[in-house]
């Protein structure tokens, strides 16, 4: 599979209008501890994964500084936003 980075734009900015369509405007996340694979198991389906706990308080707070230009953008980053949208997606759908 082959993804270029415009189509990861569109699509999320495609995702953003449909939120902002619906006034969603905060989002009351309830969540903090969710259960993580880690990134060298994830896809490992020939043993038995490690399973860590994570935490989108602890993900949340390292975008922050992100944001505010308090360290640099890891590709860490990624998976705490990857965590930060799943929570998104269940809290919306529930």
């Amino acid at each position: 599979m082959r993804i270029s980075v415009e189509e990861i734009e569109q699509v999320f900015h495609r995702l953003i209008e449909r939120i902002k369509q619906d006034k969603i405007e905060f989002l009351d996340i309830e969540t903090d501890y969710y259960w993580i694979i880690t990134s060298a198991e994830w896809d490992n389906f020939a043993s038995e994964p490690t399973i860590v706990v994570g935490s989108l308080i602890d993900d949340w707070d390292s975008l922050q500084k992100v944001l505010r230009d308090e360290c640099i953008t890891t590709y860490l980053d990624y998976e705490r936003f990857a965590s930060i949208l799943r929570a998104i997606s269940e809290t919306i759908t529930r």
